[in-house]
């Protein structure tokens, strides 16, 4: 019996270990994802406000909408998708306020093109759960994720903020 309780303990921890993301797998294929999608094709609009245009993921739902700000919620996470259309998609301003509010970043990473200033900020809370900003010029994008979905909110984050319009 105590042999069995031994594997059965063992096995368990095992399959825990695998469920987990390291430091360094979580950050490579964060920017990975976040980059890919800064880098391609920007999605189709599939909603519209009084200000501006943007594409929203299936799965993705509007809370609720005030003049530069949408609350969005996938499930029981929400996301806040901020643009300010006084700053070009060239700025660096709200990433810098990032920078100097988050002095430590779990990961801190920019990317640029020949018309756009993107960035990815991931500050750690808790153990298990993180900030995510993404955001392009004037335009961001925020949310709490866990360390196992944080890549995957990233793209599907900047894909959002790529297409805002």
């Amino acid at each position: 019996m105590k042999q069995v309780s031994f594997v059965l303990i063992v096995l368990v921890t095992l399959f825990l270990a695998g469920c987990t993301i390291s430091d360094e797998e979580l950050t490579k294929t964060t920017i990975d994802a976040t980059k890919q999608s800064f880098e391609g094709k920007s999605m189709n609009v599939n909603e519209k406000t009084a200000l501006f245009s943007y594409y929203l993921p299936e799965k993705f739902s509007v809370k609720e909408t005030k003049k530069y700000n949408i609350l969005l919620e996938k499930g029981n996470q929400s996301y806040i998708l901020f643009v300010n259309q006084n700053e070009e998609a060239t700025s660096e301003v709200s990433y810098e306020a990032l920078a100097k509010q988050y002095k430590n970043p779990f990961i801190s990473e920019t990317f640029k093109d020949s018309k756009r200033f993107g960035y990815l900020n991931v500050n750690k809370l808790e153990k298990n759960s993180y900030e995510v900003t993404v955001g392009i010029g004037g335009t961001k994008l925020t949310t709490e994720a866990k360390a196992n979905d944080v890549a995957e909110d990233a793209k599907h984050m900047m894909d959002i903020v790529a297409s805002v319009q």
